[in-house]
């Protein structure tokens, strides 16, 4: 209790309100709160195993965002030849989340998620879907962060061909569908304000209707928080992860979304949260995407980090520098230098990206466009000489100048006597007209949350379960610990297909 005494406003319960209150009510045998993958997922796999489900949502539709899912073996994966060992997945997972993880939390996925992975497959190929599963090309490759097989992105769902953004939508266009040819309920634009409780016990929630009437909804075989993360919030990241609002931008969208509600409702029920800080899921996209790996530098031109770097400590390293954003230098050449370097590193934002059936693994075509992007928007600059890029850059001159020819001679000794790049990677900078682009920390999610069992119980602080009440995607915790791994990239879309999939069906059975 002393540690929520330090917490801001946020944590503040609010007056109950009591459900007799209500101008309307339902009830339901498993309430899911939001509709996003996780809680689409387990709508869907609970009504498929006939439990009557209604799901409450703040936002006008379901809402589906980024590119891939991450699994650690499927069907698809097996028929491409892929397939990986779990319990050595496992382990490397718990390796670089500093052994902070929950072991048992991380197996479940590892032995579960080729199961919901063939379950969701299935669904979205139908024909009258047609969505075309891919495996996800773009790994790093080299030993200390390498990445392995297990993202799957789909193309060509129902959403893109209506011309419109697909991604993920193209997967859960299909789920919501199905959700409701097996009778879920929706209640769209109907946030929840605070759950419903008998005792300890959960047993629904209050929401507010788009016209401000008060809605209360029993869930009688459980409520599900499902209401993402706590990215949106500034208040909560200040108390809960702090460097989450240190970032050149938040990409939590739709607007007003990851403020923590299903967060806030747990706590307010007596939830424990992990312990902090939260880990994030943080990619180096503000400004440009593509940093490769040659030289980055601060505005004082000087060089702050080792370049051969996985995904998230590529954006730490800015936000470490005390910086908001950094510039990735090379030259004329790159065009051959970066696929140079990709049997040693890549993955995404390393010239490689999503590079899914393809028969060239670097897609320079992409490549130019996303640079003349830079171009047009003052993002990427270009000159002839060190001291003129460096103007542009509004980087020293004279201090970057020292920067590159220092770099450059390392490269020609075959050794980085300041960050200890290994040598296949140390490749000069030497052909003009030099190149910079500009790129930041974006936040994409906080992923850190209540804490929960293998069942999705939320638990309390003595570690005994809260009757009623589950938890899954960004709002549960235990999955990372301290960061998140890019072992095995997409997987907090993983975790909350599996998890999602695999408590409907334990609820529909309750």
């Amino acid at each position: 209790m002393t540690a929520r005494k330090r917490w801001g406003s946020w944590a503040q319960a609010p007056e109950t309100i009591d459900p007799a209150a209500c101008s309307e009510r339902y009830s339901c045998d498993v309430l899911v709160i939001g509709a996003g993958i996780a809680g689409l997922c387990c709508a869907l796999s609970a009504a498929e195993k006939g439990a009557d489900v209604l799901v409450l949502e703040k936002f006008g539709k379901y809402t589906a965002r980024g590119f891939n899912i991450g699994v650690v073996n499927s069907s698809l994966m097996a028929e491409r030849g892929y397939v990986n060992d779990p319990d050595a997945v496992v382990r490397e997972w718990i390796k670089r989340c500093c052994n902070r993880c929950d072991e048992s939390l991380v197996r479940l996925f590892a032995y579960k998620s080729p199961e919901a992975m063939d379950w969701l497959v299935e669904l979205v190929t139908r024909p009258e879907y047609g969505v075309r599963p891919e495996l996800q090309g773009c790994l790093y490759k080299g030993e200390t962060y390498r990445e392995i097989h297990g993202a799957h992105m789909f193309y060509d769902g129902p959403v893109s061909r209506e011309g419109k953004f697909g991604g993920l939508n193209d997967v859960l266009e299909p789920v919501y569908r199905e959700c409701v040819k097996k009778g879920v309920r929706f209640l769209f634009s109907t946030p929840m304000l605070q759950l419903s409780m008998d005792g300890e016990h959960v047993r629904g929630a209050i929401a507010r209707a788009a016209d401000g009437r008060l809605i209360a909804v029993e869930g009688r075989r459980g409520v599900v928080l499902a209401t993402g993360g706590i990215g949106g919030n500034d208040e909560m990241c200040e108390d809960l992860c702090p460097v989450a609002n240190k970032v050149a931008a938040k990409i939590c969208g739709p607007k007003g979304c990851d403020n923590g509600d299903g967060h806030r409702a747990a706590l307010w029920a007596g939830a424990a949260f992990e312990d902090g800080e939260f880990p994030t899921i943080m990619h180096p996209q503000a400004h440009r995407h593509a940093n490769f790996c040659f030289l980055f530098v601060k505005p004082d031109g000087k060089r702050f980090m080792n370049e051969d770097n996985y995904l998230q400590a590529r954006a730490y390293g800015v936000i470490k520098a005390g910086l908001r954003y950094a510039w990735a230098v090379f030259d004329s050449e790159w065009r051959s230098k970066v696929p140079a370097t990709l049997p040693y590193g890549g993955g995404i934002y390393w010239g490689n990206d999503f590079a899914i059936g393809k028969k060239e693994e670097f897609q320079l075509e992409y490549e130019e466009g996303r640079l003349d992007w830079g171009f047009k928007t003052g993002c990427a600059v270009t000159a002839d000489t060190p001291e003129e890029l460096a103007e542009k850059m509004g980087v020293d001159p004279k201090g970057f100048a020292e920067t590159l020819s220092n770099y450059n001679r390392m490269c020609a000794e075959g050794r980085d006597t300041e960050f200890g790049k290994r040598p296949e990677l140390l490749i000069p900078i030497d052909k003009p007209p030099y190149i910079a682009r500009q790129y930041g920390p974006a936040l994409l999610s906080v992923v850190g949350g209540v804490k929960v069992d293998t069942a999705m119980r939320v638990l309390k602080e003595d570690g005994s379960a809260i009757p009623g009440l589950y938890a899954i995607g960004n709002t549960a915790g235990g999955r990372y610990g301290v960061d998140y791994p890019m072992l095995l990239p997409g997987n907090s879309h993983g975790t909350a297909l599996t998890f999602g999939y695999l408590l409907g069906r334990a609820l529909a059975e309750a």
